[in-house]
């Protein structure tokens, strides 16, 4: 009930946008979250620095509002402009494999309004690397970690398919889905044979990962080489 009141008074209460852009480094989780959904312009870096601060290292709600609102805002070609620095992107790296799936589905959605869609790919690229590194050491009685690496490759490969129109792939990504391909977690196989089918149309080399899964034996993942 105290949470309720707090709401309704928050709500009532009138905000410049100076005032959001205050609360961004407050410690009210509630009142910030408000915030943050009132914000409809990004007057300065500074102010887009606030907003993707809460983006990472914040309770769950406040990262899921502000990818949201990040996501909002870049699509706008007046304020895309302030997401484009590179500690902005790499704090978008690291909210790629958010634990909120909300989260890392927003981040997904602005990766296609980032201007240097190559420092995302080797970014990315160096990230999957590390997570295949980490799954070759970890014992079969470890499940746990084992779904938590590939919790990651899950969601870094769907970046990859987010930008596929934008870079230049080489062998690097190339051998890393000839390994992917061959996962006992279909869904790393069915995101696997996602990303070689749109990578594919720019790049034939990998029409033959969609054939390594063309008798794959989850649907999900046969039906890119059917299309």
């Amino acid at each position: 009930m105290q949470m309720l009141s707090s709401a309704v008074e928050y709500c009532a209460m009138d905000y410049t946008h100076e005032d959001l852009i205050k609360e961004l480094s407050g410690d009210n989780e509630l009142k910030k979250q408000f915030c943050i959904i009132q914000i409809n312009e990004i007057n300065n870096q500074y102010e887009a620095d606030m907003l993707v601060y809460n983006l990472t290292d914040k309770p769950g709600p406040i990262r899921e509002t502000a990818s949201f609102k990040i996501l909002e805002l870049i699509k706008q070609n007046n304020f895309k402009h302030f997401f484009q620095k590179k500690s902005i992107l790499d704090i978008f790296i690291k909210a790629i494999v958010d634990i909120n799936p909300s989260v890392s589905r927003n981040i997904i959605e602005i990766l296609p309004f980032v201007d240097d869609s190559g420092y995302l790919y080797s970014k990315i690229i160096g990230e999957i690397l590390k997570t295949q590194i980490a799954i070759k050491d970890i014992p079969d009685n470890k499940s746990y970690l084992l779904n938590k690496k590939n919790f990651n490759l899950y969601w870094n490969l769907e970046a990859i398919i987010s930008i596929s129109e934008r870079i230049t792939s080489d062998n690097t990504l190339f051998n890393i889905l000839k390994n992917t391909a061959v996962s006992k977690d279909y869904t790393i196989r069915e995101k696997t044979a996602k990303a070689a089918f749109y990578l594919s149309k720019k790049n034939d080399i990998f029409i033959q990962i969609l054939n390594l899964l063309a008798n794959d034996t989850n649907m999900y993942v046969r039906r890119y080489s059917m299309l």
